[in-house]
């Protein structure tokens, strides 16, 4: 069991080194290729053989998900039909790990003979592929981690690395933004964290615990217990927001005075206080076309587990913690 331990920390300080010299190898190849990318107005067409070929099938669905119109062609069946795909403007994403592969350097060049657009390479140096490629990416020649030196394991990690790092430069370089992302990531956890807004998940309308700050503490009271949030909304004459009391305010408002139900909300709110001796009590807010997942890191960084949500100075609705871990967020 132990010699497979120190076996498992061999083969990743392989992969360790792998990446430090794939970072070395970039060069102005690589701006080049996200140019060529970045300014494509037909398709990418992505194509490998192997274990190349499910590294390109990757490529491609990243290229699509950050707004790269992307497709992944298989080189042999690209010279029995599928060549019909490319068009004017085309540009290609060759991948192979010795850039030696036939059918691969044939689909390149039946892809050169029907389009003049670009062929970026992707393949250890000075290999076939790099010499018919526009543009050559590398991958550093080092041992696979197996004891045969066989089975494609660096030349895949260090592959996937540059195809990854090559699609979100050019999602950079296009300006691709997260409202773009939520585009075409309208499902599961994901789609949920980009496209739920405060608006969405908000407490509002008759449900939202809302009264005069100038109201009497036991009319708070009751608002508070009949809308079941533990809190109420205190609002000026002209609606606008005053500030929130929770029972916990009032809490710490009866051990240290005695409670007098005839009291304003807005006294009770100053009462409640906590005392410079003690940390703040704070309370939040944020507008309804945010977005939800971003009402987190404000709780996570305020302490706290609620958002007033504001309109115009107006509290419209209230943002909970547990709203936003109910909508799986």
């Amino acid at each position: 069991m132990n010699d497979a331990l120190e076996e498992g920390k061999r083969m990743l300080a392989s992969y360790e080194r792998a990446m430090r010299e794939t970072r070395t190898l970039l060069d102005t190849s690589f701006a080049k290729a996200v140019e060529i990318i970045a300014r494509l107005q037909s398709i990418l067409v992505v194509t490998g053989i192997g274990k190349s070929g499910l590294i390109g099938q990757k490529a491609a669905a990243t290229l699509n998900s950050t707004g790269t119109r992307a497709v992944f062609v298989h080189p042999v069946e690209a010279l029995h039909g599928d060549l019909g795909i490319v068009n004017e403007g085309t540009a290609m994403l060759a991948i192979s790990k010795s850039g030696g592969n036939e059918e691969t350097l044939e689909f390149v060049r039946q892809f050169k003979n029907v389009t003049d657009g670009s062929v970026i390479s992707l393949s250890e140096t000075n290999s076939k592929l790099s010499r018919l490629a526009d543009v050559a990416l590398t991958i550093p020649k080092i041992p696979e981690i197996d004891e045969w030196d066989l089975a494609p394991t660096i030349s895949s990690g260090t592959s996937l690395a540059i195809c990854d790092v090559l699609a979100i430069c050019v999602q950079q370089a296009k300006g691709f933004t997260i409202d773009d992302f939520a585009q075409f990531h309208p499902s599961g956890t994901l789609g949920r964290r980009l496209l739920l807004s405060v608006h969405d998940l908000m407490v509002k309308s008759d449900d939202l615990p809302t009264i005069s700050a100038d109201a009497s503490l036991n009319d708070v009271i009751y608002e508070m217990s009949s809308k079941g949030l533990g809190l109420a909304l205190l609002t000026e004459s002209d609606d606008t927001f005053f500030g929130m009391l929770t029972d916990g305010d009032i809490r710490r408002l009866a051990e240290r005075h005695k409670l007098d139900l005839e009291v304003s909300g807005r006294d009770c709110y100053g009462m409640s206080r906590r005392n410079s001796g003690l940390p703040n009590v704070r309370h939040g807010s944020i507008d309804a076309e945010s977005r939800a997942f971003d009402c987190l890191a404000r709780m996570r960084d305020s302490q706290i587990t609620s958002l007033v949500v504001l309109q115009d100075d107006r509290a419209i609705g209230l943002i909970r913690m547990q709203d936003l871990v109910a909508a799986g967020l």
